[in-house]
């Protein structure tokens, strides 16, 4: 019986060890990191990373062609099609959705914006124990409420305010009975059952929390369509302060900000451009989404200050190591071009915030800020004549290297919100 065990037990350990190294392999890395949809402006063409271990089944009117480690995919008329691949020749696979887009062209931005959202729900900030006979409670902490929790439902309404909340809270507890909380967690929605207490000083209802019903803050507006205004910003998303997770947005408005001031960044700590909502002269437009690239939604007109020219989107393949440009405020509210240089391209056709390193070596902006500051998310990068990318983030050991994501995925978040 033990050796049966102990061989049951080296079995799994040898399956496991296998499934890990497996893991690793080139070709199973692509197959899990194929795109759920690939969008190819017309007249483009894209090079994909392809696994070695899958062939390709579909029609050949499709412009598509496999070669060793990567698929070719050609865009000619606007349409659609679908990839079919197959494991090892024979087992079905994912399929890949492929969009033939007309061919993006985007008109950069620079301008300094601040953004104020509300979000789906409640975010609990902190605790706020009640002093029941002398005694400190909180019963929100007990039930298993966690910082960083959304509260998106209470009793099976949707929660829009404190107002509603507070409401549903003193109705339970005027019936004795727990308020039904649903809960958008780190990583699942759950309910939590909290049964509010009474305090005898306040003369009300309490279930413990601190809430917070909105977020506001500064970036740079990326780029937007000349025709339908249609716009994408900051270049990543905005999260909850404690767990970061992106916050889900009800809705929001984006106004043009003025920058007052800079703290230049250092080995010692990140620096930060000062800004102060503008009125929405410059820079106006409503808040729809927020994804992992940012915010978009559409401006209420042209901006006055900055580029005016739409420039054709690279694709990820297209972007390459040297000299390159982005577009920030670092005074008022005037755009200006600065000098960076693209270090190292990650070939990637699966949505990521860090697609590009890049090195600012222009002296002025570096006299001035030190490198990439907060405030900077969101700029846009320029490279021969084309829109690329959008400044992400900063290492904070050298402010003077940032992150950028590809602003092809920007435009294809833009596209389904």
């Amino acid at each position: 019986m033990k050796r049966r065990q102990q061989l049951v037990r080296i079995i799994g350990l040898i399956g496991a060890a296998t499934v890990i190294i497996t893991g690793f392999l080139p070709p199973v890395r692509q197959m899990v990191n194929l795109p759920k949809t690939i969008m190819v402006p017309s007249g483009q063409h894209i090079s994909l990373p392809w696994s070695t271990w899958l062939s390709l089944g579909t029609p050949k009117a499709y412009p598509v062609s496999v070669e060793p480690g990567r698929v070719d995919i050609w865009g000619s008329n606007p349409g659609h099609f679908v990839l079919q691949p197959k494991l090892f020749g024979w087992i079905p696979w994912r399929p890949v959705p492929v969009d033939v887009t007309k061919p993006l062209y985007e008109v950069p931005g620079g301008q300094s914006i601040g953004v104020v959202v509300n979000t789906r729900g409640l975010v609990v900030r902190g605790y706020a124990p009640i002093v029941v006979n002398g005694h400190l409670v909180d019963p929100a902490e007990e039930a298993g409420i966690d910082k960083g929790d959304v509260i998106v439902e209470a009793n099976h309404h949707l929660v829009t305010s404190n107002q509603a909340l507070e409401q549903a809270v003193q109705r339970s507890g005027n019936r004795h009975q727990a308020v039904a909380l649903g809960v958008q967690g780190a990583r699942h929605f759950h309910w939590r059952y909290v049964r509010p207490v009474w305090s005898q000083t306040q003369h009300a209802w309490h279930i413990g929390v601190v809430v917070q019903g909105g977020a506001s803050g500064v970036g740079t507006l990326t780029f937007y369509d000349p025709h339908t205004l249609k716009y994408a910003a900051l270049g990543h998303s905005i999260t909850d302060g404690l767990t970061r997770i992106p916050i889900s947005v009800r809705s929001g408005q984006l106004t043009g900000a003025r920058i007052v001031g800079i703290i230049a960044g250092s080995i010692h700590g990140p620096g930060q451009k000062i800004g102060v909502l503008a009125n929405g002269h410059n820079v106006q437009g409503n808040v729809v989404s927020n994804g992992l690239f940012g915010i978009t939604g559409r401006l209420s007109h042209k901006p006055l200050w900055g580029p005016k020219k739409a420039l054709p989107v690279a694709l990820p393949d297209q972007v390459h190591p040297g000299p390159a440009q982005i577009i920030t405020v670092l005074h008022g509210q005037s755009p200006q071009l600065f000098s960076i240089r693209i270090l190292k391209t990650y070939l990637q056709w699966h949505a990521h915030t860090k697609g590009l390193l890049f090195e600012v070596d222009d002296p002025a902006l570096l006299r001035q800020t030190g490198g990439i500051i907060q405030g900077m998310s969101g700029s846009p990068i320029i490279q021969d004549g084309h829109l690329v990318g959008a400044v992400t983030h900063v290492l904070m050991s050298r402010p003077s290297l940032g992150y950028g994501c590809y602003a092809y995925w920007m435009v294809k978040q833009k596209s389904f919100s």
